[in-house]
């Protein structure tokens, strides 16, 4: 053992010596400690961000152009001239949601023709995308490859993020059109893509 007596208050002393000794250091490093914590809470924080935003973009994945959607019951639409609803959609992953409102017998001084509206909605990512928007579609109604079917739905204005749903884009076609478009009393529509406009061409 070892060849030194102390006595017993010395021994005390230099116990207590050695311990104030080793909280001062601890002390020193707890800044140090608190703020790695922080940077790997912060750092798992955005990584479980990312993953929510992950399982989003997936979930959404089957809710983007192109889509086909039909409009049951035209002829009751168009008698009562009630607005349709199609579900909601993305311009693309991640992009902005809308649907479409369509008039089949006209709206305001639009007369003889079915009316298509685009109206833009509060979306999961919009925080995320650039405002104001600027967009237009391109919908195909009916099965028909004729080429005056393809109605293109051309942006009123552009429109910040939304706090209510707003129409932004507009397209019609005549009646006319309804004979080679209109089957069963139920009339499809297909939206085969939405084009965002850059700021330099809105």
């Amino acid at each position: 053992g070892c060849g030194v007596k102390l006595q017993r208050c010395l021994i005390s002393a230099h116990m207590k010596e050695g311990m104030e000794a080793h909280l001062s250091l601890l002390a020193q490093e707890v800044p140090s400690l608190q703020s790695q914590i922080k940077q790997q809470a912060d750092q798992i924080q955005q990584q479980g961000n990312q993953i929510t935003m992950l399982l989003k973009l997936l979930s959404k994945k089957n809710c983007q152009p192109p889509l086909e959607f039909t409009m049951s019951k035209f002829e009751e639409h168009k008698r009562n001239n009630n607005a349709w609803d199609s579900p909601p959609f993305y311009s693309h992953i991640g992009g902005y949601k809308m649907y479409l409102r369509v008039y089949a017998n006209g709206v305001n001084n639009v007369k003889n023709s079915v009316v298509l509206f685009a109206v833009l909605v509060g979306g999961e990512f919009d925080d995320h995308l650039e405002w104001p928007m600027h967009a237009e579609l391109s919908v195909r109604v009916g099965k028909s490859l004729d080429p005056r079917c393809v109605v293109n739905i051309n942006c009123i204005e552009k429109v910040s993020k939304p706090s209510e749903d707003t129409l932004f884009a507009w397209g019609s076609f005549p009646h006319q059109l309804c004979n080679t478009v209109v089957m069963n009393d139920s009339l499809v529509l297909c939206i085969a893509e939405v084009t965002l406009m850059k700021k330099n061409e809105a």
